[in-house]
């Protein structure tokens, strides 16, 4: 956790968002930058504003070089607001080192048919080949913060806390500032995010360092940030218009929607960066307007 606020906020929206959005592929980069600008308008810190993966795999982020051109002026204009972008090897880090990128995400999979699926690759191998690129991240002073998915189960993978415990370990020795721990199909329970953080905790790593990302699958979201925030962690993704998730994953029915976030952390008297929800659910409804979708 890097602010003075009760809770931090992550926004994911345009990036692990988007990805995700049918329409998407159509936004122009003047579309997103200005869907990002709103969220910094907002009072975001933490965005994620795109990715330099290949075009092919997620096109709705093909145009992140332009996008992130034309964010310039908005980073002068909101100096405290880290935008970052997900980058998957060194070429990735590449092109975000040509846009001077002061941030930079690495997403892996703890699930054997997930990993394969989305860099084909098994699980071992995707973390061994990510090292290169955290190191030369780090070199060219750029922090890097670390994705675990499946982090609850997936088809192939039972719920395995120890295993998750351990990868995260293995990405903060790397010399990730942060991991994130992404339900990628909402199936986690009050329950099982108590058994999660135990095991971090059991390892030795600080709950500071440690994120977590839901997903709204079965209504369960804001209950499994209850849990965790009871327990010690602070920082929580979500998206605006609860837009999105992974095009990987099964049927995944959207990210935790910031806006429902901001409003628990107001219920429960905790600060955060959005000082007014009406910000942001005005960004959602400017977005779902373009990819034509109903808030």
């Amino acid at each position: 956790m890097i602010s003075g606020y009760d809770i931090e906020l992550v926004d994911v929206s345009a990036r692990d968002g988007l990805q995700n959005e049918p329409n998407a592929r159509e936004l122009s980069a003047e579309t997103k930058v200005d869907f990002i600008r709103r969220l910094a308008q907002s009072g975001l810190k933490r965005i994620e504003a795109g990715s330099f993966v290949r075009p092919q795999a997620v096109p709705a982020m093909a145009n992140s070089a332009e996008v992130a051109a034309l964010l310039v002026p908005i980073e002068k204009e909101f100096p405290d607001v880290i935008f970052s972008y997900l980058v998957p090897n060194l070429k990735g880090l590449g092109r975000a080192k040509d846009i001077k990128a002061k941030e930079i995400a690495i997403f892996l999979a703890i699930s054997e048919q997930f990993s394969q699926a989305n860099i084909n690759a098994s699980v071992d191998a995707a973390f061994t080949a990510i090292e290169p690129t955290v190191k030369e991240a780090l070199t060219a002073g750029i922090r890097v913060r670390g994705y675990i998915s499946n982090v609850f189960g997936y088809t192939d993978l039972p719920f395995s806390p120890q295993e998750v415990a351990w990868r995260s370990k293995q990405l903060l020795d790397m010399g990730c500032f942060e991991v994130s721990l992404g339900d990628t199909i909402g199936i986690g329970k009050p329950e099982m995010v108590a058994e999660l953080v135990e095991a971090h905790v059991h390892r030795g790593i600080p709950l500071a360092q440690v994120a977590m990302h839901f997903h709204d699958t079965f209504g369960s979201a804001i209950s499994n940030v209850a849990r965790a925030y009871a327990l010690g962690i602070r920082t929580f993704d979500a998206a605006t218009g609860g837009l999105g998730g992974c095009p990987y994953a099964n049927s995944p029915k959207g990210n935790l929607a910031m806006e429902e976030l901001v409003l628990w952390c107001r219920k429960k008297g905790l600060s955060c960066a959005v000082d007014d929800g009406t910000s942001l659910l005005r960004a959602a409804a400017f977005i779902h307007e373009k990819l034509g979708k109903t808030l």
